[in-house]
């Protein structure tokens, strides 16, 4: 479970499906998901991803990320949260008072609004990050550039993709690891204000970043000592090919993203 970031090798329905089905899997949830503001169409969505995740039996593992990134919507939700007590909404009003500084009048107002902004905004989040983790979950880094290069996509693009998708869950792993030994040594990060959190994630950004460039390093040595030549022609043992499963499970995408597509003009409130 500490690998969670990272290929969990599994015999499942998602694992075995091409690896370009998942990733236009990914690019449309992305996509969908960077516009759509409708609570009943996220929650919809979410009930899509929850279906998959139980298809392909990384449920678990879901829950483990987000247990990693409470923190962060929290703090997205907080951050709504605050931004709408200056902005007054229709609907249910939980606290509202008038005040003025040096003769200019404000008012604070809490509506039940900015709790449905804000769990708007927390839940695009997540999905956006769990359409990521779906793919690198079930998709190994060579399956990956196997896929970009059935479409012509040239090898160094391909690889760094491949890389891409590699390298930020050991960065997520690596601000994990350096949070843990910052809590051994005293500094507090959940239970603490919201500027507190702020500052003790400056202070974690430090040390996170000298770890990053030493992986970078370390990476491009070894591209250095093995001579990788992204001119050189290769081949793979492995072929991919589209089945059945690829057509229902892109079949399934597409009308998921037509139903929130739909659920979004319907129920859409401005926010």
């Amino acid at each position: 479970m500490g690998d969670f970031l990272q290929y969990v090798d599994l015999n499942t329905y998602l694992h075995r499906l091409d690896p370009r089905t998942k990733f236009l899997f990914f690019i449309i949830m992305s996509i969908l998901t960077s516009f759509v503001k409708s609570g009943v169409a996220l929650l919809f969505l979410f009930l899509v991803f929850l279906a998959i995740w139980l298809v392909g039996r990384i449920g678990q593992y879901m829950l483990v990320l987000l247990d990693k990134i409470k923190v962060l919507l929290l703090f997205i939700f907080l951050l709504w949260l605050v931004l709408g007590i200056f902005t007054i909404n229709e609907g249910p009003v939980l606290f509202r008072t008038a005040f003025s500084i040096f003769g200019h009048p404000f008012v604070v107002s809490l509506e039940a609004f900015d709790f449905y902004k804000g769990a708007v905004y927390a839940l695009r989040i997540f999905l956006m990050i769990s359409a990521f983790y779906t793919v690198i979950l079930t998709t190994n880094f060579s399956q990956i550039i196997l896929g970009l290069r059935s479409w012509k996509v040239p090898y160094a693009i391909a690889f760094g993709v491949g890389l891409v998708f590699q390298i930020i869950p050991m960065i997520v792993q690596e601000f994990a690891t350096i949070m843990e030994a910052q809590k051994s040594r005293g500094l507090e990060v959940d239970k603490c204000s919201t500027f507190a959190k702020l500052k003790n994630y400056v202070i974690v950004s430090l040390p996170l970043l000298f770890r990053v460039l030493s992986k970078g390093h370390a990476i491009s040595l070894a591209m250095h000592y093995y001579k990788l030549n992204f001119k050189v022609q290769r081949t793979a043992y492995k072929m991919i090919k589209a089945t059945s499963s690829d057509l229902f499970f892109s079949a399934v995408t597409v009308l998921a993203t037509v139903v929130t597509i739909v659920l979004q003009v319907h129920y859409y409130i401005p926010i």
